[in-house]
């Protein structure tokens, strides 16, 4: 909130409150909720980079140095969080549908 110089929005928020929600379904073992989350964080950090490229393009262009000056800046200290981080939501997604899978074998093994 006002840290790091960055300004607190309503969009940080919001972005709490999405990652609460799916966390929830992902708790609550839900295959839908995992592969949101996934995908939420891979479309958030490519819109990151986007943006910065964006705020980066003063000669009308985007160059190469651009684009790894824009990836250095948006993932500097976090590469390797981000990199944790899409395994562990890559882990929730093959977590919860092997265990829909397992449950099927085992409610037909029963019936």
């Amino acid at each position: 909130m006002g840290t790091n110089e960055v300004d607190f929005t309503w969009t940080m928020l919001l972005d709490v409150l999405i990652s609460a929600g799916l966390t929830t379904g992902i708790y609550r073992r839900s295959r839908v909720a995992a592969a949101l989350m996934l995908t939420y964080f891979l479309v958030a950090k490519a819109l990151w980079v986007w943006n910065d490229l964006l705020l980066q393009d003063d000669d009308g262009g985007v160059a190469w140095a651009d684009v790894v000056d824009s990836l250095d800046a948006c993932l500097s200290g976090g590469l390797f969080v981000a990199g944790v981080l899409v395994c562990l939501y890559a882990a929730g997604v093959y977590g919860t549908v092997a265990w829909h899978r397992l449950r099927r074998v085992q409610g037909s093994a029963h019936g």
